[in-house]
This record gives structure tokens, C-alpha cells and sequence, in this order.
């Protein structure tokens, strides 16, 4: 029996080196790293295997960097014909990651909506992105463009201490008609990245202050972590946050060739070359059941267990991502907010999150 979920598999292509920001929190090296693109070749071996050994029956495929969009279009199609060529008959997703901090000609919009179901991914970030005025400017130009040719965007934003600083009604405000604002938590491997831990206590207060807002107006958004604690709570299943499913059912290819699960991890520490997927697939599966089974004896806070809301939440956060508050690292504040008005979000659920989460999509078509 495999040790990877075939459900619903995440598969990153980090289809370039390099970038044209330099971000605080970010696990690659930024405009630091030499560019390069990842040979048409390996891709093919990537995608070969995993459709072969893991076989997914649903799939999200992340078209990633590095800035993904300093590699030419023409390749970028190529990159997707692969995905068609080797996933012809099942449900998927493909959604480009982008900093949106270049100049937007027609083609790109093009591959977006031809290649790419008119889904993208857009990462913003409080004051540890843009170097300058001028590349924020560009970027919220960009995105009004992306947004009035009718692009279905995605945010991703790092929940990190400089964040806390705005209000979150008004940074929801500045993102008005994207289809879902996704607070992904941060990644701590260095003492950069650990001096933007924020204080969990005043997360979870600016988060709930938000998440209120979401409750009460008419928004075009939806939040992806509320809206998973509201799916387990009307289906009575635990579906797991994404503290620790990555090494059950995410892939990630980094452009020289080395595979791993965990997107940030895997620049930092990949598993194997992917010619071992090729060749040696069940030497791949043993080192993933290693990682697994580390991280089910991996200390778990206290808090978890005594905490109301582990039954649907199941306690698996990283331990670094705790501090000395009572508070936990998604919010317990949220979570209670969830759980007593629930059916106001089981509708958000169902009218708006369903619609607008490519995860949840159900118009499908055969390729």
C-alpha cells in the first residue's frame, strides 16, 4: 500500500530559477539565484511518474519559480502541454504562481485563459516584497488589469508580523474582486525568517476582525483556510490543514532536476534526483514514510489536546509556528467563530468558496 494519497494530489513544476524580487521570507535565493529554466525533458520524467505511481484521480498543478513569468511564454505552453499530454482524463487544475511585478502584454493574458481554465496565482506580501513604490504601483496595476479582463485570481499572503501593522479590512479592500485571499503561514528556516513570526494572539485577533467581515458583507473573496474548518464541521470528516499533508499527496520539482514534497522544503532540502522517481520509485516512497512517520512522533503542542476545536482541526501545525501565548498558529479566536455561526458559513461555503476554489471546482471538461 502506497504511502501517497492519490485523491487529490499537488504537483509544484518550479519551472524557473531565479527572480526579479527578493523577498524576506522567501525559501529561494531571489534575483540572487542565476536563471535557468527547467529542461522540457525532466518535467516529462516528473510528471511521467508520479502519473504512473501515484496515478491521481484530481490534481492541482502549480506552474511555479522563482518568478515563473521571467521564462517565455512559448515554453510556459509547452510546460502545460506536458500536464495535458500525461493528464488527459482526470479532474485538474493549472494554475501559474506569479509576483505580477512585470510589464503584462497580450500574450500572457492569452495563456491564462487558454492554457490555464482564466485561474491564476498572485503572491502579495506587507512590506518584505517590493524593494520600492514603483514595483507596488505596478503590481495593484496589474492586478486591476488581470481583474477587468475578467482573470480568476487567487491571493496568497504570508501571515507574518509586518501584516499586523494594517488593517485587515482595508488590505481585503485592496483586493476586492479576486476570488479568494488564502493567509498562508509562514515558513521559518533561518533567523530572517523566524524575526517574522508574528505574535499568535494578535494573528488571531487580526484575523478574526477580518474573518467578521467576511460573515457580514457581500465580498468577492472567499478565505480557504475558514472555509476547510467549515467543510470538516458539515461533513463530519477531518480534512487536514496544511501543516502536514505535503509529504502524502504534494510534489515538488525543483528546475535542476531534485524532487521533494513541501515547496519550501524542497529548495532547501530535496529528496532525491528525479531520475530516481524514474528508476527507484519505491527508494522515493521509503524516504517520504521516513518523513511521515517522523513527523507523527514530532512532539505536539500541549495546547492541541486540551484545546475544544482538535477534533476538527487535528492538532498539526509545525511546533516552530507555536509561541508563548494561548493562542495556536491558525487560530483558535477563528475557529470558535466558525463553530458558533455556522450556518452563515456553510452558505459562504456553498454559494461562494465552491465557486470560486479551484479545488472545489466541479465544471469540468475532458481535455
Amino acid at each position: 500500500m502506497s504511502v501517497f494519497s492519490n485523491e487529490f494530489n499537488v504537483i509544484y513544476i518550479r519551472v524557473v530559477q531565479s527572480c526579479n524580487l527578493n523577498c524576506t521570507h522567501c525559501f529561494t535565493l531571489g534575483d540572487k539565484d542565476p536563471l535557468m529554466f527547467t529542461p522540457l525533458d525532466v518535467i516529462e520524467k516528473y510528471l511521467k511518474a508520479i502519473r504512473k505511481n501515484v496515478n491521481p484521480q484530481k490534481a492541482t498543478f502549480y506552474i511555479h519559480g522563482g518568478e515563473t513569468f521571467l521564462a517565455p511564454i512559448p515554453y510556459i505552453r509547452q510546460v502545460t502541454a506536458l500536464i495535458h499530454k500525461y493528464y488527459p482524463d482526470i479532474r485538474k487544475d493549472i494554475v501559474p504562481q506569479t509576483n505580477l511585478t512585470f510589464k503584462i502584454k497580450q500574450d500572457f493574458i492569452d495563456y491564462i485563459n487558454e492554457d490555464c481554465y482564466g485561474s491564476l496565482g498572485v503572491s502579495w506580501d506587507a512590506d518584505i516584497r517590493f524593494s520600492n513604490a514603483k514595483q507596488e504601483e505596478l503590481f495593484f496595476k496589474n492586478l486591476k488589469i488581470l481583474l477587468d479582463q475578467g482573470i480568476k485570481v487567487n491571493m496568497a499572503i504570508t501571515a507574518q508580523r509586518h501584516l499586523l501593522k494594517y488593517d485587515p479590512i482595508e488590505i481585503a479592500k485592496k483586493f476586492e474582486g479576486v476570488d479568494s485571499i488564502d493567509f498562508e503561514l509562514l515558513t521559518t528556516f533561518d533567523e530572517q525568517t523566524r524575526d517574522l513570526k508574528p505574535n499568535n494572539k494578535l494573528w488571531a485577533a487580526w484575523l478574526d476582525k477580518l474573518v467578521d467581515y467576511y460573515q457580514h458583507n457581500e465580498v468577492s473573496w472567499c478565505l480557504p483556510q475558514v472555509d476547510l474548518f467549515t467543510k470538516t464541521l458539515m461533513h463530519g470528516q477531518l480534512y487536514e490543514c496544511k501543516c502536514n499533508c505535503c509529504d502524502k499527496r504534494t510534489f515538488t520539482l525543483n528546475p535542476n532536476g531534485t524532487v521533494g514534497f513541501c515547496p519550501d522544503r524542497t529548495y532547501i532540502e530535496p529528496q532525491a534526483h528525479v531520475d530516481v522517481l524514474v528508476n527507484n520509485w519505491p527508494l522515493f516512497e521509503e524516504k517520504a514514510a521516513k518523513i511521515i512517520s517522523e513527523k507523527m512522533f514530532d512532539e505536539q503542542n500541549q495546547m492541541c489536546f486540551d484545546c475544544e476545536h482538535y477534533d476538527i482541526c487535528g492538532g498539526n501545525c509545525d511546533s516552530t509556528l507555536f509561541d508563548e501565548t494561548d493562542e495556536c498558529p491558525l487560530s483558535k479566536q477563528v475557529v470558535s467563530r466558525v463553530r458558533n455561526n455556522i450556518d452563515r458559513f456553510a452558505h459562504l461555503y456553498t454559494t461562494r468558496a465552491k465557486t470560486n476554489l479551484v479545488e472545489l471546482r466541479t465544471d469540468y471538461e475532458q481535455d
